[in-house]
């Protein structure tokens, strides 16, 4: 076993400000601060890492390897760690982590490797080659404006955005709503001893986690940053395993504006959360329902403007939003708990040529609006819960009419091609109208 010990000394330079002069943390010796400011700024970063960074054996498992950080890929369905993982890793092996195992052999792991769920969506190819990798330089602190003394390396899958590589959600939770780039894939920050592209490794220290957390906080604001995510539904597994951080990235994106708009209620939500049918809620300007492509990786129902609600010359928009962690997979939870036959009738088909003509158009996955949605005026203005209500139970008729008489379909098929100025003594449009926009 080898005895060599790492050099991981904090520098006389504050992380934060770069003042000369810093003292270093007394708990881990790998963060320096000028002032009792500056380690207050620091002070949630920092407490993430100190004390298992003080703790970590510096024992290295070979000559080469030096101390990086870890932000890997959890489980599909489960929420990022609080904190990325410190490893060992070797530059002669192409940065991977590196263990040595108590009968004293050397194992080498791979840490941009696609996990199984990855590997459903990657790009057909051989799966025993590496995945090609490339390092992302860090040189200065891009928050704060100064030069650093030794340069960081963010190692990363060169083609993380086209090859099936999912949102880092370790690196979402460390950096929460601060962050403002859409990275993808396993993560591993180390150092290095200059700024030579030759330059040998250094190990990784907390002024180094400090310096990439502030580079987080500027790349990718130039275009658009964390609300341009969110829009574009970056975040649907953050949505899914952490529904309050999500909720609170959407609300600073958005300045902590917000509108008025619906939640209809599943099965589920009544039954166990003893909900109402329609519930008004505050929503952020800044929010994934107004992604004009609707991109749902096949894990979210969004269908944008529904067809029948353009017909009022209303275009609601309609979202799902994933079962509440308090009841989903509950024991005595059935078949029925995840329907929403309310908001169905919000989509029904408008199709005239279809056979399927007023009844509800369910779109993805193979015909459910399944779960609590939630219903927004896409003008942003706000929409009452006794309104939503009010168009659901209109529509209801339309389905019904349409399921209980085929011979009144023609009649039904003028109704809903007329413009909303149109009277009508079965389904009066100018009036649902009025309703909504009182």
């Amino acid at each position: 076993m080898l005895v060599q010990r790492s050099s991981t000394m904090a520098t006389t330079r504050c992380c934060v400000c770069n003042e000369h002069g810093a003292t270093a943390c007394s708990t881990c010796n790998s963060a320096s601060y000028c002032s009792e400011k500056c380690m207050k700024d620091d002070e949630r970063t920092h407490t993430l890492l100190c004390a298992s960074f003080a703790a970590f054996n510096k024992t290295r498992p070979t000559k080469t390897a030096v101390l990086a950080l870890y932000f890997p890929i959890t489980t599909y369905g489960e929420k990022g760690l609080s904190a990325p993982k410190i490893v060992w890793v070797d530059p002669q092996h192409e940065m991977h982590i590196v263990e040595r195992k108590t009968d004293g052999t050397v194992e080498y792991i791979d840490p941009l490797r696609h996990d199984p769920f990855e590997l459903r969506f990657t790009q057909p190819r051989n799966l025993s080659t590496p995945v090609e990798a490339r390092g992302f330089d860090i040189n200065q602190n891009y928050s704060k404006e100064f030069h650093l003394l030794y340069p960081v390396v963010l190692h990363m899958r060169k083609a993380f955005n086209f090859d099936g590589s999912r949102p880092n959600l370790t690196l979402i939770e460390v950096s929460r709503e601060q962050l403002q780039n859409k990275w993808k894939g396993p993560l591993i920050l180390y150092s290095k001893k200059t700024f030579s592209s030759s330059s040998g490794c250094r190990d990784v220290t907390l002024s180094d986690f400090r310096t990439l957390l502030d580079f987080c906080k500027v790349y990718g604001r130039s275009e658009g940053g964390l609300g341009s995510c969110l829009l574009a539904n970056n975040f649907i597994e953050v949505e899914m395993t952490n529904p309050s951080l999500f909720a609170t990235m959407l609300l600073h994106s958005s300045g902590d504006r917000t509108f008025q708009g619906v939640e209809i209620a599943c099965e589920g939500d009544k039954e166990f959360l003893k909900t109402g049918q329609f519930m008004s809620v505050a929503v952020p300007v800044i929010h994934p329902i107004f992604d004009d492509i609707n991109y749902d990786n096949g894990l979210i129902a969004g269908f944008g403007a529904t067809e029948v609600s353009k017909m009022i010359d209303l275009p609601l928009l309609v979202r799902r939003i994933f079962p509440d962690k308090r009841w989903n997979r509950k024991s005595e939870m059935k078949p029925t708990t995840y329907i929403n036959p309310v908001a169905e009738y919000l989509n029904l088909n408008t199709d005239v040529q279809s056979v399927d003509w007023g009844f509800p158009d369910l779109g993805f996955p193979k015909g459910n609006i399944y779960g609590r949605v939630l219903v927004v005026r896409k003008d942003q203005l706000a929409i009452t819960a006794r309104q939503v209500e009010t168009v659901c139970a209109f529509f209801n008729k339309v389905s019904s009419t349409s399921r209980a008489s085929i011979s009144s379909s023609v009649e039904l098929h003028r109704l809903l091609q007329c413009p909303i100025t149109s009277e009508s003594k079965y389904f009066q449009f100018p009036r649902l109208s009025r309703i909504i926009n009182s």
